[in-house]
């Protein structure tokens, strides 16, 4: 394109800014949301990681209006076109106005290709940080709305600092715990989804077991507030937003439940754990035995825990199935590994059998190996991208499975 022709091309842009409409959230019939949420959509409040909203849009430009806020750590978002992602960015306290697409064609021009646009909370809940928080105001574009196709499946992932993409952004050097290291996309919930054709939402917290955390606290497990819409909040700006509210379940109806967790729950035995619960002021009665094993009455605990949240699950999501998928971050004892394995899978086949249920199954997850962790110690993409292949293996297979029981 000639240099006059490229200016005039693009001159038709800046006009077209002057034209366009602002639609608040709930004018736009054909605008798709994700991730728990309340009631309230204007503005729509984003709590979780992979929370947000989807269009499909005929347009020269497309800014989204949100409003952020934080004490500690500043929350991120990404957009993805077409499922490929062309923005990871932070938000600055306050509103903040950012353009979402910008193409070249002019305003009326019959050509504008229509476009698949995903903007989302890249970070997850902050259970350091009550103020921590994204607003969506409003949606500016000179374009018009189609309706976003209706998914494959749709699933429900719950898990820990694994499942909020945690490490997943940064060098493996960098261990300082901020924002900027936890990622949506390059995460296994993500790739999941995208080779399923699904949709979905998450409920996970780093640190977080489903009886106890990484240092034995018994106040921080994702069953307590699984029934809240972001329950594990502390007092703050974000909890005036209906945080403690009950969550309906019925704005998301999955097929498929996810439950990765048992990572923290046995890090708590670990050294680390002990003394970082000693640094807090807390108590972390969590030993192993003389013989390195983790001791009969915590797996007791563990496997009445896990059964005790599958009833609570099944509660929730009565036609879905559900996977226990473990073992992406091992700990640094074969016994425990082990163990954790063991009681697991002995926990999902025990609520199988006494709860007459057959679609809930135990999944173990590929190990990260070296050179496939990513920043904190944490799995990275390479590791994120394995987990995601082995679930979507398990999935079809159990759906293949399911289908045949509903024959």
């Amino acid at each position: 394109m000639k240099y006059a022709e490229s200016v005039k091309r693009f001159s038709h842009i800046f006009e077209g800014e002057n034209m366009l409409r602002e639609y608040k959230i709930s004018e736009i019939e054909k605008l798709k949301i994700h991730g728990r949420r309340t009631a309230c959509l204007d503005p729509l409040t984003l709590f979780w990681n992979g929370s947000g909203i989807e269009m499909n849009v005929r347009a020269t430009v497309v800014k989204l209006r949100c409003y952020a806020d934080y004490s500690v750590f500043e929350p991120w978002i990404d957009v993805l076109v077409e499922g490929v992602r062309y923005q990871k960015r932070p938000l600055e306290k306050g509103i903040n106005e950012i353009t979402i697409w910008q193409g070249n064609a002019g305003p009326g021009e019959s050509d504008i290709p229509l476009r698949n646009i995903k903007i989302m909370r890249d970070t997850p809940a902050m259970a350091a940080d009550g103020d921590t928080l994204i607003r969506i105001e409003a949606v500016l574009t000179d374009g018009t709305f189609e309706i976003v196709d209706e998914p494959g499946h749709r699933i429900e992932f719950i898990g820990d600092s694994i499942t909020s993409g945690e490490g997943c952004m940064g060098p493996v050097s960098e261990q300082e715990w901020n924002s900027a290291c936890f990622d949506a996309v390059d995460n296994y919930t993500y790739i999941t989804a995208q080779k399923l054709g699904a949709d979905y939402e998450v409920f996970s917290q780093s640190g977080y077991g489903f009886v106890w955390s990484w240092n034995g606290n018994p106040k921080e497990n994702m069953p307590l507030f699984y029934d809240e819409v972001c329950g594990l909040v502390p007092d703050g700006k974000a909890c005036e937003l209906g945080t403690y509210e009950k969550y309906d379940f019925s704005l998301f109806e999955p097929d498929i439940v996810i439950i990765n967790l048992g990572t923290n729950d046995a890090g708590a035995y670990s050294v680390s754990s002990h003394e970082a619960a000693r640094s807090m002021g807390s108590d972390n009665i969590h030993y192993l035995n003389e013989k390195g094993e983790i001791p009969s009455e915590d797996v007791a605990a563990l496997k009445n825990g896990a059964k005790a949240f599958l009833k609570k699950v099944r509660e929730k999501r009565p036609g879905a199935i559900i996977i226990w998928a473990y073992g992406m971050l091992l700990q640094d004892s074969d016994i425990i590994n082990t163990q954790m394995t063991n009681l697991l899978s002995a926990a999902v086949a025990e609520y199988s059998k006494q709860e007459n249920d057959s679609k809930v199954y135990y999944h173990q997850l590929p190990p990260t190996l070296a050179g496939e962790f990513g920043s904190r110690s944490h799995p990275g993409h390479a590791a994120h991208k394995k987990a995601a292949e082995s679930l979507v293996k398990k999935i079809e297979a159990v759906l293949d499975i399911s289908d045949v029981y509903a024959c």
